[in-house]
């Protein structure tokens, strides 16, 4: 649709090259009879592709508060295009989302379970790659793709480390999502390709809660983001000190499954349990 919209602004410079004029005055030429045609076929193919856009955008929503839905942390996979979020999310999840070295590889979000170290599971969710200067037809094209960031609990923004222009497209990633309205989320800045780039290359982002080099190619140091997620995760969890009767045994299984034990004892009246569950799991369960 972005393309049908370009095409369709710069349709009147081509149009000049054309004939405009017939035999009299008032009549048209074969230039401007094509140049309306082409108009007509391609405002034809942008209403079916709004209208096709529309229906995949509530299909979205609907899986979207399917998983909202679910107590599981999710985060999004952000940045510039070609820094390597596909192949991070595939390190990440043991998947095979598509992968390449070239632009918009990724256009359909992907959202992919990973089991942390500690047990604990959590959703990333792959989301198509920025460009400087993000033409406006390509932003409401793909808004609903860049949405999913929107309703995310945590950014994680992927950087390509050895490329020159880092700094430029960091910029363009954080303008993007405020015009986005995708703000006020914990970050963690990931910059990828350490094994490609020079050691005393900047690693800085005054906008990131964490900071973590890593190489989504070769796994190095990827054990430093499991951490960064975890402790970005701890902040928002409270603490649990309670007594489950028998009878209650729902309870405790939730807990197991979306929180995190640190002791357990089991009494004559039920289980004494401590440990801790996130805030937006505890929300959830008392919604339920």
């Amino acid at each position: 649709m972005a393309q049908l919209k370009y095409r369709s602004s710069h349709l009147k410079g081509a149009g000049i090259a054309m004939s405009r004029l017939g035999g009299g005055i008032g009549t048209r030429g074969p230039g401007e009879t094509k140049l309306e045609t082409d108009r007509r076929l391609i405002g034809r193919k942008i209403a079916r592709l709004s209208s096709d856009l529309k229906e995949l955008q509530s299909n979205r929503m609907t899986m979207r508060k399917r998983r909202m839905s679910s107590p599981l942390p999710t985060i999004a996979v952000v940045g510039y295009t070609n820094a390597g979020k596909s192949t991070l999310l595939n390190l990440l999840t043991a998947s095979d989302v598509l992968s390449e070295d070239k632009l918009f590889a990724t256009l359909d979000p992907t959202t992919r379970k990973c089991v942390l170290p500690s047990g604990l599971e959590i959703l990333f969710t792959d989301t198509v790659g920025f460009i400087n200067k993000l033409p406006h037809q390509l932003i409401d094209a793909f808004k609903s793709t860049l949405e999913e960031a929107k309703y995310a609990d945590i950014i994680l923004h992927v950087v390509d480390r050895a490329d020159p222009e880092m700094d430029m497209h960091m910029q363009v990633v954080y303008e993007t999502l405020a015009e986005l309205e995708i703000t006020g989320k914990p970050v963690i800045t990931a910059f990828n390709k350490c094994d490609l780039a020079d050691a005393d290359a900047d690693a800085r982002d005054t906008h990131a809660d964490r900071i973590v080099v890593l190489s989504a190619g070769t796994g190095e140091h990827i054990d430093e983001l499991y951490d960064a997620v975890e402790a970005v995760l701890s902040e928002e969890r409270e603490e649990i000190d309670e007594l489950i009767p028998y009878t209650a045994g729902s309870r405790l299984a939730y807990i197991r499954k979306y929180g995190h034990l640190t002791e357990e004892e089991y009494t004559e009246d039920g289980i004494r349990i401590k440990g801790y569950i996130f805030s937006r799991d505890r929300k959830l369960e008392m919604s339920k």
